[in-house]
């Protein structure tokens, strides 16, 4: 049984404590202030903090270890509210290497990519391999398996009682982004049921509410779910702060709206409900860029003063978790923290881990592994293809005809568009310069030809792009300007198990392999990261460049069927506020 005898005694003198930080500048997440302080630990907490009072501690402590931090700031771990382990391309214990070193101690993750694969095996193995690791990693059960039933088909299907099998599991705190906002909304049966187990377990119901505001907002918390990362406007974050919601800022490779987020904050300078989350980000970009430190620096930058934004990445999140013995450096709580140099870099420096240093220098100094081997099963199930499967078989033999088509926003959404196209014996092989086909075809042993469609402002001006990470059915997307390259590219990412590919003339121009359910690889960032950096590279020169997003991603939630307006499955184009399969033919 856990004592604090020792914590006690050291608080009261009485002890030595195991370790001071000696003149730190230490940032109080709850007054939101900054201060000079010494910061005393014993075990794996601290034990007593002494504020400075004309340069001189208010008592002194003494300590086995002594860690003169004159000019630093000591900050909390980090707790990253809301990612996808999936999305950094690497395996649990390589994701905590990579995170520690950008200050995170804890992440709440949500492995549906792995479910939309493999189930519940795909999840309980995200769990037992992010157990025992330093940093702590809490899950939330995915809710979205598949995303939208009826419009895509995944290698999986999770209903509310699959779902409530898997709560019972160590560590698991919520159900995760309730996606089918459409299904909490109106009430149908699966999401409702969903819904209602978390209530029941008493966890978190984790929201994703894209652009949903009056009315619908209120059935949506209504339900039972009040929290949200995709807020992409001021007045919908503004309008949801308001209503009581729980606000992730997020920053991801995919989406930054911390400029946003710091618009809403001037007009409620006081709201309690924003914490923080990273989402997706790629390898290559949190190695340059950082985690959650990117998050709260950007903050910064926009102007949110640095203790405030220091508290959402950290005090708020453990509070929505209840993990009331987190997320602030105070007497009793567990001794995690970090050292930087300036607040407005957020530089990690130095990373303690329940009172034990973990990285040094920017450094990791302890093994971090786990001890449960990667999973080694090819999850790329392909029906026999040939390049006919990757040109549009019309209807008509001769003449045009009029095709609806994706179009990308510079925000990343799509909206829907039109084609008006000439077909040559019942097929259309060549499109204009602007426009892509984009495939999807069924990885999970559906054994169905692909669905293909048409998609404006790729960038895409020649060759290939195959990806199986793409969110969140993780089918096996194709786009590109001929059926030849789209083939070979299918092919390569069959034979390697999944990851990224580029084709060009026939020729392999960049390759990611990423074998583990085809959205993962068992190596560290360090050593992944030139590989995506090599594929982003070669991505911009066939012209890839959608929004802000990094190329590698570019592609990858053309199937994510939840946001707005229209997507792509492997049954068809999807319209996604209704939740229906939109014909490819328009009908004159």
């Amino acid at each position: 049984m856990f004592s604090r005898q020792h914590i006690v005694a050291a608080a009261r003198g009485d002890e030595r404590m195991d370790t001071v930080i000696r003149g730190v500048n230490l940032v109080n997440v709850f007054t939101a202030e900054t201060y000079p302080a010494d910061i005393g630990i014993k075990k794996d907490r601290f034990s007593a903090i002494a504020r400075y009072e004309n340069n001189k501690p208010t008592f002194y402590m003494e300590g086995d270890n002594e860690v003169d931090a004159q000019g630093k700031y000591a900050i909390p771990g980090f707790i990253d509210c809301h990612v996808h382990i999936e999305s950094t391309m690497v395996t649990p214990d390589m994701f905590a290497r990579a995170v520690l070193r950008h200050g995170t101690t804890v992440a709440v993750i949500d492995p549906h990519e792995i479910g939309n694969v493999m189930g519940a095996e795909g999840v309980s193995y995200m769990i037992n391999a992010s157990k025992g690791l330093p940093v702590r990693i809490l899950t939330t059960i995915p809710s979205c398996v598949p995303a939208v039933p009826g419009v895509e088909t995944t290698g999986a299907e999770f209903g509310p009682e699959d779902i409530a099998a898997l709560l019972d599991n160590p560590d698991v705190v919520g159900i995760a982004e309730l996606m089918d906002y459409v299904g909490v909304i109106k009430q149908n049966p699966r999401m409702a049921g969903i819904v209602q187990k978390g209530l029941d377990f008493g966890v978190r119901n984790e929201g994703h509410l894209p652009r949903v505001t009056g009315r619908d907002l209120h059935a949506y918390l209504a339900a039972g779910v009040n929290s949200d990362h995709e807020s992409r406007t001021v007045e919908e974050i503004v309008e949801k702060l308001r209503a009581g919601m729980l606000i992730y800022i997020r920053e991801s490779s995919v989406s930054q709206f911390a400029d946003i987020a710091a618009k809403a904050w001037e007009i409620l300078p006081h709201a309690s409900n924003i914490a923080m989350c990273t989402d997706d980000v790629e390898p290559n970009d949190m190695l340059k860029n950082g985690q959650m430190n990117r998050v709260v620096r950007r903050c910064i930058e926009e102007g949110i003063p640095a203790p405030l934004a220091i508290r959402y990445a950290s005090l708020n999140g453990a509070m929505r978790y209840g993990l009331h013995d987190r997320g602030a450096i105070a007497s009793g709580y567990v001794a995690d923290f970090s050292l930087v140099d300036s607040l407005e870099t957020m530089q990690i420096n130095d990373v303690y881990v329940q009172g034990e240093q973990m990285v040094k220098d920017g450094r990791i100094i302890t093994d971090i592994t786990t001890r449960t081997p990667p999973l080694r099963k090819n999850t790329v199930r392909l029906p026999e293809l040939n390049e006919k499967d990757f040109i549009i078989h019309s209807p008509v033999e001769n003449g045009t005809i009029t095709l609806n088509t994706m179009e990308m926003t510079p925000i990343g959404t799509t909206k829907i568009g039109s084609l008006e196209i000439q077909v040559t014996d019942g097929e259309i092989r060549h499109l204009p310069e602007e426009y892509v086909f984009a495939t999807v075809t069924g990885r999970h042993g559906q054994n169905r030809k692909p669905f293909v469609g048409v998609l404006k402002n790729s960038g895409i001006r020649s060759g290939a792009y195959a990806t199986t990470v793409a969110h969140d059915s993780h089918n096996l997307v194709v786009a590109g300007k001929n059926a030849r390259d789209m083939l070979m590219a299918a092919k390569q990412l069959q034979k390697s198990g999944g990851g990224l590919c580029l084709v060009e003339d026939g020729n392999v121009m960049a390759q990611v392999d990423l074998p583990i359910a085809g959205l993962m690889a068992a190596e560290p960032i360090e050593e992944l990261s030139p590989k995506v950096e090599k594929f982003n590279e070669v991505a911009q020169s066939m012209g890839v460049k959608v929004g802000r997003r990094s190329p590698s991603m570019a592609l990858s939630s053309l199937t994510l069927t939840v946001i707005p307006e229209i997507r792509i499955s492997d049954l068809g184009l999807v319209d996604v506020n209704t939740q229906q399969l939109i014909p490819l033919f328009r009908e004159e």
